[in-house]
């Protein structure tokens, strides 16, 4: 269990003291913020998906 510990903690020491680790670090924020795009889309289409429902169900309710 140890010698995994050891080899896991020299491997981000590696990435770390290599530019590909920052690479692997960009391509996290952006998917990070590709992410975060999606879930602010869903609930703005959320709202607008359920006002379109609300106003379906009330001329419904008039007519029935």
């Amino acid at each position: 269990m140890r010698l995994g510990l050891r080899y896991l903690i020299l491997k981000i020491q590696c990435l770390v003291a290599t530019e590909d680790g920052q690479d692997m670090v960009e391509y996290c924020l952006i998917a990070a913020l590709i992410a975060t795009a999606c879930v602010a889309s869903t609930n703005a289409f959320a709202r607008l998906l359920l006002g379109s429902f609300t106003s379906i169900s009330n001329t419904f309710d008039l007519y029935v």
